[in-house]
């Protein structure tokens, strides 16, 4: 059979024709063999937070019954004698966590050109007890009146059943945050929430304040005024969020990164 311009032409349109379905081919492999990679998770982490004060309406003091004199004996006689006596008082004035946190003796010294000198003891007894805020001033006074000549902390508090009504109160709010912040990022950017992956809670109650700190007591004169205060309770929540894109939709992002490839 002999070679003619005819056959050529056909022989080269098989030849295009075979190619293109090779190229066609490896566009289709391309995306199977893509499609069996592992896929990263996809994860919205967001954080919410909550916060409320409570009413302080406890107050925790620390008073102190502070003697100095010539000798160990006598000292430690005089600040049990009166240690007794304040914590009878505080005993009926329904004072509440009665107890004693610190007994200190010491011997007291003179220096004088170089040399040091024993001048005597000082003995120091430290009792802590809980009351209702509208009762702590009386009591402070009733406490000295029997023997008490130091303050050595005043700090407020809420009941145990109040703070915990507000610890689950800021967990909630915190939590209702969170939520909302991840509900605003999906919709703007029509993803699909899933699971939660994971929950990571931080709570806290803030130090009371103080008020008093060491005050020696050297003349007392009416009642004193007790005030509380308020007591923040705050709370963070970290979800951990799974998504995925809506399907069929394609998100308006800028394509200005792709323009060099148009």
């Amino acid at each position: 059979m002999g070679y003619s311009p005819n056959s050529a032409g056909t022989l080269a349109s098989a030849t295009d024709n075979l190619i293109g379905v090779r190229n066609l081919g490896l566009a289709i492999a391309d995306p199977l063999i893509g499609s069996t990679a592992p896929k990263t998770p996809q994860i919205l982490e967001v954080t919410g937070k909550g916060e409320v004060s409570v009413a302080t309406t406890l107050t925790e003091v620390q008073l102190g019954i502070k003697v100095e004199g010539k000798t160990a004996t006598a000292v430690q006689e005089q600040v049990a004698q009166r240690s007794t006596a304040v914590v009878d008082v505080l005993k009926k004035l329904g004072a509440k966590e009665l107890q004693t946190i610190s007994i200190q003796l010491n011997p007291v010294y003179s220096y004088e050109n170089g040399t040091q000198t024993l001048t005597g003891f000082e003995g120091l007894n430290t009792l802590q007890f809980e009351l209702p805020t509208n009762q702590a001033g009386a009591a402070i006074d009733k406490a000295i009146q029997a023997g008490a000549n130091v303050i050595q902390n005043i700090s407020f508090t809420a009941s145990d059943e109040v703070l915990q009504q507000a610890r689950l109160q800021v967990l909630s709010e915190a939590v209702k945050d969170a939520k909302a912040q991840a509900q605003a990022v999906f919709s703007t950017l029509q993803l699909t929430p899933g699971q939660i992956i994971d929950i990571d809670i931080n709570s806290n109650d803030n130090p009371r304040p103080s008020p008093f700190v060491s005050n020696l007591i050297t003349d007392r004169v009416s009642t004193t005024p007790i005030i509380g205060g308020s007591q923040p309770i705050k709370a963070s929540v970290s979800l951990d969020i799974g998504y995925s894109p809506i399907s069929g939709v394609i998100l308006d992002l800028p394509l200005n990164g792709l323009q060099q490839f148009a």
